[in-house]
C-alpha cells in the first residue's frame, strides 16, 4: 500500500502503539479517584502535562485541556469565548470546524467578518488588520497551516500586526495541521489567545487532542459534568489516549527538523515529476494550487494541491486506490460533500479546476519510490480518462 493522504490522518507509529496499549492493560483506573491506583493515573496525567508542555514551549500563562480532537478543540475555543454576541473574523479559508463553528453565530445576529477578499497565495495579507479594529472584532481565527493548500500563516507577523493595528482583537490559530511539520516557536504564545492540536495528524491516537489557551480568558464549557479540566471540558479524562498523544508530540517534534527536510525532498520530486509529465504529455495542463517553491514561512513542506483539467480527480482518486494508492481531494471532514471544495474556488480556481484536483500529503514514512509510482499510475489513469473528459467538455 502507498499512502499519500497524511494531512487527513496517519498511521499510529509503533511507540505511540506501545505506550497505549501499556496503559489500556495496566493504567485502567479513574484518575478522578481517591485511592492509589487512582492517584498514580491523576499522576501520570500531570506528568503528560508537563512534558507536552515543555515540548511545545507553552508557557505557566496558557492551559492545557485535552478534547477529542482538533474539531472539539475548535469549537470548544471559539464558542466558549465568543457566543453569542462577541464579534469575529477569519479567512475563509479555514477548515470546516472554525467556519461552521463561526457560521453558528449568525443565526445570533452575530455574522462573522470574513477577510476572504484579502487573501494571497491562500494567507492572510497583513494590510487586512486594519478592518479588525474598524469593525470591533474580538476574535481573529486562522489556521496555522491550510489543510488542504499547506499555505502558512506566519502566527509571529499575524502578532505584531495585530499589536500595532487592532490590540483589542484575540487571535486564535488552528494548528493541527502545523505540529512536526514547522518549529514551534516560544515566542507566538505571548500573543495566541488559542491553539488546537489533533493526535491522529502526527501519528498518534484518533480520538484525542488538545486545546492550549490563555489562562486569563473565561471559556464556558460546551460539555457539562464532573468539571474536571479547570471546569471547561467535563468527561473521565482517556489515559492510554493521553500518553499515546503525549508520545506523538514527543516525537514529532523532536524530529521537526529531520521531517521537514525529509518532505522538502519528497514535494521538490512530486512537483518536478508532474512538470516532467507535463512535458511529456501535451494535454496534461497541471496547475499547482500550493506554494511548490515557497520556503516553510509560507508553504509546509507536507502538502501539494494540483489540478489538471478536465479530468475529475474523484475518478483519478479511485483509479489509483485499485492500485493500492490512495489520495486526498481535500478536507478529510468534507469528503462526504459532492460540492467542489470551498478553499479551491476561494483563492480563485474554477468550479472545474477544483474538481479537477488532488491533494498529496506526506510523512516521514514516505519514499521517492512511492513517488515514483505514484507519478507512473497517475500518468495512465489521466491518459486513458483524458479523451472522455475532453469529449465532455467539448460539448458543455
Amino acid at each position: 500500500m502507498i499512502y499519500l493522504d497524511n494531512a487527513a490522518t496517519t498511521p499510529m507509529s509503533e511507540e505511540v502503539v506501545e505506550r497505549v496499549d501499556e496503559a489500556m492493560q495496566d493504567l485502567f483506573a479513574n484518575s478522578g479517584t481517591p485511592y492509589k491506583i487512582g492517584l498514580d493515573a491523576k499522576g501520570l496525567i500531570g506528568k503528560s502535562v508537563e512534558s507536552i508542555a515543555r515540548y511545545l514551549k507553552i508557557p505557566s500563562t496558557h492551559r492545557i485541556i485535552f478534547t477529542s480532537g482538533g474539531t472539539e478543540s475548535n469549537n470548544l475555543f471559539i464558542k466558549g469565548l465568543c457566543f453569542p454576541d462577541k464579534k469575529t473574523a477569519f479567512l475563509g479559508l479555514e477548515h470546516p470546524s472554525v467556519t461552521e463553528s463561526l457560521a453558528y453565530f449568525s443565526q445570533f445576529a452575530n455574522e462573522p467578518l470574513s477577510l476572504l477578499s484579502f487573501q494571497r497565495e491562500g494567507r492572510l495579507d497583513l494590510t487586512s488588520i486594519a478592518n479588525l479594529k474598524e469593525n470591533r472584532i474580538k476574535l481573529l481565527c486562522l489556521s496555522h497551516v491550510n489543510n488542504e493548500l499547506g499555505t502558512v500563516n506566519d502566527p509571529l507577523k499575524i502578532i505584531s500586526a495585530l499589536a500595532k493595528e487592532s490590540p483589542q482583537t484575540r487571535f486564535f490559530l488552528d494548528g493541527v495541521q502545523a505540529i512536526g511539520k514547522l518549529p514551534v516557536d516560544h515566542e507566538m504564545w505571548k500573543g495566541l489567545a488559542g491553539y488546537s492540536v489533533s493526535g491522529h495528524k502526527i501519528h498518534g491516537p484518533k480520538g484525542i487532542g488538545l486545546l492550549v489557551y490563555d489562562s486569563k480568558l473565561d471559556l464556558n464549557p460546551q460539555m457539562h459534568g464532573g468539571k474536571q479540566q479547570f471546569g471547561v471540558r467535563s468527561g473521565t479524562l482517556p489515559l492510554p489516549l493521553i500518553v499515546g498523544l503525549e508520545t506523538a508530540i514527543k516525537h514529532a517534534v523532536v524530529q521537526t527538523e529531520q521531517t521537514q527536510n525529509h518532505l522538502q525532498r519528497l514535494c521538490h520530486y512530486l512537483t518536478h515529476g508532474l512538470q516532467a509529465m507535463k512535458d511529456q504529455v501535451p494535454e496534461l495542463d497541471i496547475r499547482f494550487n500550493s506554494l511548490v517553491d515557497a520556503g516553510v514561512t509560507r508553504q509546509s513542506p507536507g502538502i501539494v494541491n494540483f489540478s489538471f483539467t478536465p479530468v475529475e480527480g474523484e475518478i483519478i482518486l479511485h483509479h489509483l486506490e485499485a492500485k493500492n494508492i490512495f489520495v486526498g481531494l481535500g478536507s478529510a471532514c468534507s469528503a462526504q460533500s459532492k460540492k467542489p471544495s470551498k478553499i479551491l474556488m476561494g483563492i480563485g480556481l474554477t468550479e472545474e479546476q477544483a474538481r479537477c484536483s488532488l491533494r498529496i500529503s506526506f510523512s516521514r514514512n514516505n519514499t521517492i519510490e512511492e513517488i515514483d509510482q505514484f507519478l507512473e499510475a497517475f500518468g495512465d489513469a489521466y491518459q486513458s480518462l483524458y479523451p472522455k473528459f475532453s469529449q465532455k467538455a467539448r460539448h458543455q
